[in-house]
């Protein structure tokens, strides 16, 4: 898989950085395939609903509001990453837009699609496929023939195998993401990942993270809950471990207004 690791990262993971990297994780928006007409075909790689497109946008003036504006040093110290799907992409480019985030600073990264959602019967998106419909990010760790990483043998992917995947992830989170984070980080601002991906993908990123393991771990069985367009902190500290962060676990408040239209339709 390809990396995206720089000079500057290096650099930066080598200083004792005593700050602990805030990690976002941030559900995607609801799922078109969540809206289908009667007699439609679910999509193996949907786009987001209407809903999901006005949570999408109030998710981007929460981050706005959080980290901006554009171009400040909260802004600059900001590192996006997203599944290769397109309902995560989606979710979070109105941030990206908002927060004028260089490429370099949004990674699609192949590891991180939904469980099941790849195999030997699907290979997902390829990175010539990113770039073409996402031109704001960079893709990262897609096998040499640009497809996502699944690196299985089943038709679609086991809960074994996904265990194994979200370790991978997790010690990507804590070496080469933290680096780049830290590289981005400017004049004591602390660095922030914003990882974009799947609910069950993101309560296994947490069983492990939190509790140091995913046995405990089934598809369904989900511990840390996670709605469309939520986010959960966690603090990457510098020895290793993890522990949650100040915005807890869930937190959708960003989305009351959107719920409320809704609810008055």
């Amino acid at each position: 898989p390809g990396s995206t690791r720089t000079g500057a990262a290096y650099e930066a993971s080598g200083r004792d950085h005593a700050q602990p990297i805030r990690l976002l994780l941030v559900r995607h928006a609801q799922s078109a395939n969540r809206r289908l007409e009667k007699g439609q075909c679910a999509s193996a790689d949907p786009a987001l609903s209407e809903l999901g497109y006005e949570q999408a946008e109030a998710l981007g003036r929460r981050l706005a509001k959080d980290f901006g504006p554009a171009g400040s040093r909260r802004s600059n110290s900001v590192l996006v990453v997203s599944s290769p799907m397109r309902r995560c992409l989606m979710t979070i480019e109105p941030a990206v837009s908002s927060l004028r985030l260089p490429r370099d600073a949004c990674l699609c990264h192949a590891s991180c699609f939904e469980f099941g959602c790849a195999g030997k019967g699907f290979g997902g998106s390829t990175s010539e496929d990113i770039v073409a419909e996402f031109p704001n990010f960079t893709p990262v760790g897609f096998h040499s023939g640009g497809r996502w990483d699944y690196r299985g043998t089943a038709v679609k992917e086991t809960e074994a195998e996904c265990r194994e995947r979200g370790a991978r992830i997790v010690e990507w989170l804590r070496a080469e993401g933290a680096a780049l984070a830290k590289a981005r980080a400017v004049d004591g601002e602390a660095a922030v990942i914003v990882l974009c991906i799947h609910r069950t993908l993101a309560d296994l990123l947490c069983r492990i993270l939190l509790e140091g393991n995913s046995a405990k771990w089934s598809y369904g069985d989900i511990d840390y809950p996670l709605r469309n367009a939520s986010i959960t902190e966690l603090l990457l500290h510098p020895g290793g471990q993890a522990t949650k962060g100040p915005r807890g676990i869930d937190d959708s408040a960003h989305l009351a207004m959107v719920d409320c239209r809704r609810s008055s339709v």
